[in-house]
């Protein structure tokens, strides 16, 4: 596991990550997977509809089927950036094993936006998330 302090004015924030996916217990690993899963073929922001689904759309233009298919692919993305749901994220908080000792058990999708935005008000940033996501699954 990987330690990382947040840090807001005088308050320090510790996590303890795993940074490893083999050190996962099998939960949440499964739960980590999903979230990952979702966010390669969907998508976390709106940055990845051009990333993502215009090319796609783009390359199966003609087979009505998959165009469709990829449509509802877009629309649950804007449904879950409309939600505040950002799949990443998600995964990135199945990896937090405790904060400040207090160990995370609690997997449900609103505990873990709970934590997110418990987090983001203690010095969580997208910069920070992204080198931990980088760091933590390879």
């Amino acid at each position: 596991m990987i330690e990382l302090t947040l840090k807001k004015g005088a308050k320090r924030t510790h996590l303890k990550i795993y940074n490893d996916i083999d050190q996962l217990p099998v939960q949440r690993f499964t739960l980590a997977n999903k979230y990952w899963m979702l966010h390669d073929s969907i998508g976390s922001s709106i940055e990845d509809f051009d990333k993502i689904h215009f090319n796609k759309i783009t390359l199966i233009a003609g087979d009505k089927e998959k165009t469709l298919k990829e449509l509802a692919n877009f629309r649950i993305l804007v449904f879950n950036i409309m939600n505040d749901t950002n799949v990443q994220h998600l995964s990135f908080a199945c990896l937090i094993h405790s904060v400040n000792g207090i160990e995370v058990t609690d997997l449900s999708q609103e505990n873990l936006q709970k934590l997110l935005n418990k987090l983001s008000a203690l010095g969580l940033t997208q910069d920070v998330l992204k080198k931990k996501l980088n760091t933590s699954t390879k």
